[in-house]
């Protein structure tokens, strides 16, 4: 059943006050803004309570995902989990125009994309038209609305003249209006702008979406000759880049330390995330190459032979770009880019594996959706790990054993990392734990300095970064050897 357009209008209204309540101040938007997209997910499901039970999996995986923003604290896992967010949002508008995520292609995943655009940027419009077209022509309250327009052009001469010359008389008063106009205007146009989105997306997600009867791009239906000349190339340069590494693969540090001018942290940093993306790029080709091509039994049969050489070099490819890393962190350590590094090459060949078992075993339609699903325990798994509390771990392990640590380098990561360092720094040389107490004390001190002259700080706060602040608050100790 339709939601009414009053409805809809109010309880935007309702968000975008919450809006400008919970997302101003803070650094990052963390705690605040998990809150007010359980009170948007609430919403919808008071809106429309008779949503699907995907629809409800899908709302859940909003939560979820915004929750990841205040159970961690680090950066890099702060933009996984916000871009979790905003395509599970996107998720939730394709399921509200009558698609299910089973129904999800590669086409159809970009055509959600716009599709959530639209609707999210113009779909407050729609709400408005249907207001005014659900308003009966016979109201009783048009006497009522007279009154009041009249009672507003009585007001606003003597109230304009009183408050002018009290302006005129007093300058303090003068600045408590012109405080009040600026911090009002503001309000309103923030309230006014999150309301318009939160109504074309509430609109979207409660089954009136806006272009959800335009009809997907149809295949061209290609020939294998013309899809066999761009995979056969792809399989031409893998081929003989491959050979190429095959002295590194098994040269390993010695390889690179006959090569002059070649180490292993130039080696690593610059071929690692170019091999990341020409393999994301080949697996796209791949997916795009069997969309375009024509659904006869012998030309997939050809594409399947293609498609298992390009993954068989792909997942090669990676191995490649493994060993940089592992090469990389073996010379030096882990670091925070290196681990998710690692992260980045597990959710290539999980990618890799599910376009395996789909797209070149006759079930094209299922390599999105599955993907979805890999992505979303991906995530989880980058959250549940947590990577900064994990390089910490493996470097004091490493300081143990004799090789050199950077306190300077881990008293400036996020919280997530810090809890973790200030319970394990005892098992550091002592020299080493000194300058990791020293190094913690500048480091939050100036982090701190800025946050806690806001008075919206709470809005920003993580799980992680308030222990933090406790453990601060508490005077920050850090327990050291005896010299």
């Amino acid at each position: 059943m339709q939601v009414s357009a009053p409805r809809l209008i109010i309880t935007a209204l309702i968000t975008g006050v919450a809006g400008d309540l919970l997302l101003r101040g803070g650094n990052m938007w963390r705690l605040g803004f998990a809150l007010w997209i359980t009170g948007v997910v609430v919403s919808v499901l008071v809106l429309d309570r008779s949503g699907s039970r995907e629809r409800k999996l899908l709302l859940a995986g909003v939560v979820g995902a915004a929750l990841g923003l205040v159970l961690r604290d680090a950066p890099m896992l702060y933009a996984i989990d916000f871009l979790s967010l905003l395509c599970m949002g996107v998720l939730v508008l394709w399921h509200g125009s009558g698609r299910t995520v089973a129904d999800l292609s590669v086409v159809e995943a970009v055509r959600a994309g716009a599709l959530a655009a639209v609707n999210t940027v113009g779909g407050a419009v729609r709400v408005l038209s249907r207001s005014a077209a659900e308003r009966a022509p016979d109201r009783p309250d048009t006497g009522r609305t007279r009154a009041l327009l009249i009672g507003v052009v009585l007001t606003v001469p003597p109230l304009a003249v009183v408050t002018a010359l009290l302006i005129s008389s007093d300058k303090t008063f003068e600045g408590l209006l012109q405080r009040i106009a600026n911090s009002f205007t503001s309000d309103v146009f923030v309230i006014v702008l999150i309301a318009w989105f939160a109504a074309g997306w509430f609109s979207a997600a409660t089954g009136d979406a806006l272009g959800a009867t335009v009809r997907a791009p149809t295949s061209p239906r290609l020939r294998f000759a013309s899809i066999a000349v761009p995979l056969y190339s792809l399989v031409a340069v893998l081929t003989l880049f491959l050979i190429t590494q095959t002295r590194v693969l098994f040269g390993g540090a010695e390889f690179l330390r006959q090569t002059e001018g070649l180490t292993g942290a130039t080696y690593a940093r610059d071929g690692f995330f170019q091999l990341i993306l020409a393999a994301g790029i080949v697996v796209g080709t791949l997916v795009v190459a069997e969309w375009l091509l024509v659904a006869d039994a012998r030309a997939r049969r050809h594409f399947h032979i293609a498609g298992a050489i390009l993954l068989s070099l792909v997942t090669t490819l990676l191995v490649s770009a493994a060993a940089r890393v592992g090469l990389y962190m073996h010379m030096f350590g882990h670091s925070v880019d290196r681990i998710f590094a690692c992260a980045a090459i597990v959710w290539v060949l999980a990618t890799l594996v599910t376009c395996a078992m789909t797209t070149l075993r006759n079930r094209p339609l299922r390599f999105a959706s599955a993907t979805v699903g890999v992505t979303i325990v991906w995530v989880v798994l980058i959250n549940v790990v947590n990577p900064e509390a994990l390089v910490v771990r493996f470097n004091i392990a490493r300081s143990v054993a004799g090789a050199s640590f950077d306190a300077k380098y881990h008293a400036h990561l996020s919280a997530d990392a810090v809890l973790t360092l200030v319970t394990l720094a005892i098992q550091l040389p002592t020299a080493d734990c000194q300058s990791v107490r020293t190094e913690l004390a500048q480091a939050w001190s100036a982090k701190q300095a800025p946050s806690a002259a806001t008075g919206a700080h709470w809005r920003g706060l993580s799980v992680p970064l308030a222990r933090i602040e406790q453990w601060d608050a508490a005077g920050g100790a850090v327990r050291c050897k005896a010299p």
